[in-house]
């Protein structure tokens, strides 16, 4: 982690819009259907060709495309966060492999994990960020032995955050935006932790453990896969959207596909004052080129994607959090995202 006293007085969170002008892969008939999933990404490729007069062949072979290019790096369901509810736990992987093509290799064939959310370009930081959520720390401890053993041969070293209140999501606001220039009433979605209670049963974990996994699976896949009826899955799918535990479903972007610099960051800090400390958690909140931002739940560490324009965008981030916070120190731990 790099530690340094950087002055700057550019605000990078000052402009309005944030756009690319570099090559995207996204054609015009792409970015109708890419909205579409936007707003329901378990929307069949029937329904979204009613709503934007596509034949369903297209809008499948498309849908596929944009995933194989790894632009739609998988589809999931967004569980709500926070008191009497899901916790979300980030692990950074470290592998031992140290040839770039048996990495490159191993990634591939373990890509399908249903807790695998990115890869990281770097040669001396973490390779594998895998996000997942649980109810418990029994169940996280579960998870995490699953995980470590699916790497047990490759891995190095691990590193775990745990977050009981996000601080920001805003990929839909941000791809509404960019991409497809829309006015949005609301610029930044802050997350506000509700306390909520759900009754789950196993059935349902198994289920949420599958949505995980691919959140368009079909519903006779997951029925076979559960023993039960086709018609029960979509059941109990829509009862936990009904007591909110399923927020919505929808495709994680890789936004460096987009012509976008994106960035997975860790900022620890010093101790602060509890208005300083809110006082970053509200910049962080509003700040336009942070996709996600979490807050570890036992230190004062946070966990953020963002995207840039800027080669320099680095350093002027950490200026303006300096900047913000001078009495504060920062380290601050940069990965690249493929």
């Amino acid at each position: 982690m790099t530690k340094e006293n950087h002055d700057s007085n550019s605000n990078i969170n000052s402009t309005t819009h944030i756009s690319s002008n570099l090559p995207s892969i996204l054609t015009e008939k792409d970015k109708l259907i890419l909205k579409e999933l936007l707003n329901d990404g378990r929307k069949t490729s029937a329904s979204i060709s009613k709503d934007i007069d596509l034949g369903r062949e297209i809008i499948n072979y498309r849908i596929k495309r944009l995933v194989k290019e790894n632009l739609i790096v998988k589809f999931v369901p967004k569980l709500r966060e926070g008191s009497g509810s899901y916790q979300e736990y980030v692990i950074l992987l470290k592998l031992k492999l140290e040839d770039a093509i048996s990495k490159e290799q191993f990634i591939k064939n373990t890509i399908g994990n249903k807790y695998l959310v990115w890869v990281l370009k770097s040669n001396e930081g973490w390779d594998l960020i895998v996000k997942l959520y649980a109810l418990s720390v029994e169940e996280f401890q579960t998870k995490l032995a699953e995980i470590l053993e699916l790497f047990s041969e490759v891995l190095a070293k691990y590193y775990t955050i745990l977050s009981a209140n996000p601080i920001k999501e805003a990929q839909r606001e941000i791809l509404l935006e960019s991409v497809f220039q829309d006015s949005i009433q609301d610029d930044f979605q802050t997350i506000k932790n509700v306390e909520m209670n759900f009754k789950i049963d196993d059935k349902d974990k198994e289920l949420l453990e599958l949505l995980s996994a691919d959140g368009r699976v079909q519903y006779k896949d997951m029925a076979e896969k559960l023993n039960v009826s086709a018609d029960t899955v979509k059941y109990r799918i829509e009862k936990l959207k009904q007591q909110g535990l399923i927020e919505r479903f929808e495709p994680v972007i890789n936004f460096s596909k987009l012509g976008f610099l994106q960035y997975a960051l860790i900022m620890k800090c010093g101790f602060l004052p509890t208005e300083s400390l809110e006082q970053l958690k509200l910049h962080i909140s509003k700040h336009q080129h942070i996709i996600r931002a979490i807050k570890n739940t036992y230190s004062d560490e946070f966990f953020m994607t963002l995207i840039c324009e800027e080669a320099n965008f680095k350093d002027l981030f950490e200026g303006e959090i300096k900047q913000l916070c001078p009495n504060a120190e920062f380290e601050f731990e940069w990965f690249e995202m493929n």
